[in-house]
């Protein structure tokens, strides 16, 4: 497959599916990670995510080491506050390159993708078809139907 994937996480959960994906389809995962930690308390998270989803805020991330040669991105990343993580959309801000293909996959789903689309949408190409998949504890079948094999 000619694929990678990106994922960020703060629990483990989309770590975790990240690499079952990445395992499955043997190309690499790699970690969108904040240049500053997010808490470790779950209100203390929640509250510092609330605000920079609502006020917009850019985190800054480390870099990425993308590979050049793929055509399909899988973004791993759960929803905060019904939108991308601010992580994610500063990488997706900082995308030097465009795909033909980006498949974002949220595990732990619950409500809809909410806002997602329409920021993946408006941080990538008009070209560029996007794919959202639900994932539930790691099931990888709804996965597999989107991307194949």
């Amino acid at each position: 497959m000619n694929a990678q994937v990106v994922y960020f996480s703060n629990s483990g959960n989309n770590e975790r599916l990240a690499k079952k994906i990445a395992a499955y389809y043997t190309i690499t995962a790699t970690p969108i990670v904040p240049v500053n930690a997010y808490p470790t308390s779950y209100d203390a998270l929640t509250t510092q995510a609330k605000r920079e989803r609502f006020r917009h805020v850019e985190v800054p991330i480390r870099p990425l080491e993308l590979k050049l040669d793929t055509s399909t991105l899988i973004l791993v990343s759960p929803i905060w506050y019904a939108d991308l993580p601010r992580p994610v959309v500063t990488f997706l801000k900082q995308l030097q390159r465009s795909y033909q293909r980006v498949v974002f996959i949220s595990d732990k789903f619950m409500v809809g993708f909410g806002t997602c689309g329409r920021t993946l949408r408006k941080y990538l190409p008009s070209t560029t078809i996007i794919d959202k998949v639900a994932a539930s504890r790691g099931n990888l079948s709804p996965i597999m139907a989107t991307l194949g094999k």
